[in-house]
């Protein structure tokens, strides 16, 4: 089981709940690069907040795989993808999905570039 939560605000009370009920896979988004959290994130949530959760994630329950996402496509760098994986490695996480940001609504932040797959390879 698979559970994508919240960041508890870093609470770790909370976490340590969610992480002791059985689930496989822990989920937390890190959703942009540093630069752009703010724009792109709920204001309560934190770049270092999400990597703090996950990191605590990992050194309460190794055995309980965790995942975070990123989206491409909001007018990040190619530099801050690669420092935005390396923070991600660097909290121990197990699995990284990157996907191209797609505007659900024009009440919502404009597409910037369309991240074509052959040139994440690189």
């Amino acid at each position: 089981m698979e559970a994508l939560c919240p960041d508890f605000k870093g609470d770790l009370v909370a976490l340590k709940k969610v992480l002791s009920s059985g689930l496989q896979v822990f989920a937390q988004n890190l959703e942009t690069v540093k630069r752009l959290t703010q724009p792109v994130r709920d204001p309560r949530a934190g770049y270092e907040q999400t990597l703090f959760v996950l990191e605590e994630s990992k050194k309460l329950f190794p055995k309980v795989i965790t995942k975070t996402s990123l989206m491409l496509g909001l007018g990040e760098t190619h530099e801050e993808v690669i420092t935005s994986i390396k923070d991600i490695r660097d909290s121990g996480v197990d699995v990284l999905t990157l996907g191209q940001y797609m505007r659900p609504t024009k009440n919502h932040l404009p597409v910037k570039k369309w991240k074509n797959p052959r040139n994440l390879k690189n």
